[in-house]
């Protein structure tokens, strides 16, 4: 992008006291994990969605969504956070008198594991199982769980803890990623298409509620048209130029 964008970009983070990045699936392909909207591409091949990632298949067929998901679970643990998640982790360290807020529709963990400390995953994670009645019970996905099994505290069927098609957000993190984009002052998209309600309506609020919206993205989007500032970019380019600028200051 043009210098003197960056250099304007690089003055709105400094200034800032709050910053948000809302990333979605287009930032981990980069890594290898393969996105449902790209169409039947590995894991995603000769399945339905439906009997695979819905809570309906999952009430029906348990194992089935299990182990599908543990096959989605193993590629996520074999791959690694790629340059965008690293530059973003960069970001945040370069932006310490801001707050610094990571929302994000992947379930990969990604952005944890490349350093961002605030982290709102409002799709859930796929390294954790749940009590699907909500009774408390949690743990870590370890890949001994390799069948579906009873909650140890009440009975019912446990789950991997993330939001399958079909079923509603989390309140809580919905809640907290609503109150992170209505207070920021600088909100940036990154590989995300906006098709997912509600999540889609995040940099909206962030944009009416005064905040400038930055959409990295190389193609085109929805919220295109709408953003402060639409960039052609990949995460890893944009964010690498923009924490180099920030950091030469």
């Amino acid at each position: 992008m043009p210098a003197a964008s960056l250099d304007s970009l690089a003055s709105m983070v400094q200034a800032a006291r709050r910053v948000v990045v809302f990333s979605g699936a287009g930032l981990s392909a980069d890594s290898g994990i393969p996105t449902f909207r790209d169409g039947a591409t590995g894991l995603w091949n000769n399945v339905d969605p439906d009997e695979v990632a819905s809570i309906q298949g999952f009430l029906r067929n348990p194992r089935r969504v299990w182990s599908w998901l543990l096959e989605l679970k193993a590629l996520v643990d074999d791959r690694r956070p790629n340059p965008g998640h690293l530059a973003i982790a960069r970001l945040e360290e370069l932006c310490a008198a801001s707050r610094f807020t990571v929302i994000t529709q992947n379930i990969d963990g990604y952005h944890a594991l490349a350093g961002n400390q605030d982290v709102l995953e409002v799709h859930g994670t796929i390294h954790r199982v749940r009590c699907h009645r909500h009774c408390g019970y949690a743990s870590s996905w370890d890949q001994t769980a390799s069948e579906p099994f009873a909650c140890p505290d009440c009975g019912a069927p446990v789950r991997p803890d993330l939001v399958m098609f079909g079923e509603m957000l989390d309140e809580e993190v919905f809640a907290a990623a609503q109150a992170c984009s209505l207070n920021a002052d600088v909100f940036f998209c990154v590989g995300t298409s906006f098709t997912v309600q509600p999540a889609a309506h995040l940099p909206v609020w962030a944009k009416y509620s005064g905040a400038t919206v930055i959409e990295v993205n190389p193609h085109p989007t929805s919220l295109s048209e709408a953003a402060d500032y639409s960039i052609r970019s990949g995460a890893s380019q944009f964010f690498s130029a923009l924490c180099s600028r920030l950091a030469s200051d």
